[in-house]
């Protein structure tokens, strides 16, 4: 099985594009993705706790509810959100999400996943000041998207992305 674990902030909505509208043109060019590679979804969004680890159903009132609408639309099939992990940090300190930890949980908990990908903006090195981005782990699955930059064109899931993402499920 081909997955793609895909972050949401970076990826679908960006600084400059962020409307319903926006996001659906980054949804629509998923749904390309996804068929071309035969690929289902799985959420390693910061804002994956809004959906139900068993049952994949989102919480009443969430912006989320909008995205798996969208997914439906498409034909996109979410299988899944990698779980919680926590990881120490300092000698009292957790952080509350490391992405490497939970897709490498995820996967040793579905071995029936062959191939994956990751789309993720990678923001974690920049914005938290750590030494280490939280993928550095799996680097060699993620295809970096943009969430700012000065030429808008350039943020978010582009269709340039689309050879890359082949390359990656073809090669691991």
């Amino acid at each position: 099985m081909n997955v793609i674990f895909l972050d949401f902030d970076g990826v679908l909505d960006t600084y400059h594009y962020n409307s319903l509208e926006d996001i659906e043109r980054k949804i629509k060019l998923l749904a390309d993705i996804c068929n071309e590679n035969n690929c289902k979804i799985v959420i390693e969004a910061a804002s994956k706790d809004a959906i139900d680890e068993e049952t994949l159903e989102v919480m009443d009132g969430s912006w989320i509810n909008e995205i798996f609408v969208m997914f439906k639309k498409y034909n996109i099939e979410c299988i899944g959100r990698t779980p919680n992990v926590e990881r120490k940090i300092g000698e009292n300190t957790y952080l509350s999400m490391w992405k490497e930890d939970e897709i490498i949980k995820y996967l040793e908990m579905h071995p029936e996943i062959e191939h994956y990908c990751i789309i993720d903006d990678d923001d974690t090195k920049s914005i938290m000041h750590w030494k280490t981005s939280d993928l550095d782990k799996v680097r060699d699955h993620l295809v970096e998207t943009i969430y700012y930059s000065n030429n808008p064109n350039e943020e978010g899931l582009l269709p340039r992305h689309k050879d890359e993402i082949a390359r990656i499920l073809k090669k691991n």
